[in-house]
């Protein structure tokens, strides 16, 4: 494990979009795990303007999701998806599309029959650097606190938090819940060649605190990446406040 403290959000943000574009430089037709979310969405924005300023051949370059939405069964309007959020932030700008541009099926007939398929294109692809949002609660994708760690890709309900989005930002009725989302597992996250958890603000310091520092423990989903043999810490200093001074940056406590 390996910990890189950035001054500052903005900086943080950028070290991953220059991660990102490192690896499809070095690997034109290889696979990038990708998150969504307020940590991840503005580094593909950054990679975006990058590529439409310096661009660089994208055009075997594959993504898989680490999550999607599930449509209930029976709803009325446009299918619950953040697919169109990956297509505004990143594919369009890089051409990503077709079978490239991988996520969950928002709307299957069966949704356990959909989730097998998923985990079965990842490992098809392989994912060579896969970064990671960390949550509040140290959660990956959708795995929650308590997910297995021998987890793959799964049908999961999906959080309070979550489900106040989709309730109060998306505009759906919570007549339509209890949600539920397709996600892959810590152990699918755990098959990327690398890994690369990303975390910013104070908010998430105690979640970072525990997934690097504490022990490793279902109770702390991003504790299991402590097990990775090639995962790289990316934090700003706010989100990184609980272990400066207390942790090398190869990851070696200091007593």
């Amino acid at each position: 494990m390996k910990i890189r403290i950035f001054d500052s959000r903005e900086e943080c943000l950028n070290a991953g979009a220059m991660a990102f574009i490192k690896y499809a430089l070095a690997n034109p037709a290889g696979t990038i795990g990708c998150c969504t979310g307020t940590t991840t969405e503005p580094i593909y924005e950054m990679v975006s303007e990058i590529y439409k300023k310096n661009p660089f051949d994208a055009s075997r370059l594959n993504t898989v999701n680490a999550d999607e939405y599930l449509t209930p069964k029976g709803y009325d309007k446009e299918p619950l998806n953040m697919r169109c959020d990956m297509q505004k932030v990143l594919w369009d700008a890089l051409g990503i599309e077709g079978e490239r541009a991988n996520m969950p099926d928002c709307n299957p007939a069966d949704w356990e029959a959909a989730a097998v398929r998923y985990e079965k294109r990842v490992m098809e692809l392989q994912v060579g650097l896969q970064m990671l949002g960390v949550g509040k609660d140290a959660h990956l994708g959708f795995c929650l606190p308590g997910t297995p760690f021998q987890s793959v890709s799964h049908v999961t309900a999906l959080s309070e938090e979550l489900t106040r989005e989709l309730v109060e930002d998306m505009g759906v009725d919570p007549k339509w819940g209890p949600f539920y989302g397709i996600t892959m597992g810590l152990k699918t996250f755990m098959m990327g060649k690398a890994v690369l958890p990303i975390v910013s603000g104070s908010h998430k310091a105690e979640a970072a605190m525990n997934a690097i520092l504490g022990p490793v423990t279902e109770a702390v989903p991003a504790s299991i990446l402590q097990l990775h043999p090639n995962c790289t810490w990316y934090l700003d200093r706010d989100a990184a406040e609980g272990i400066i001074g207390r942790i090398t940056a190869d990851g070696v406590r200091i007593k």
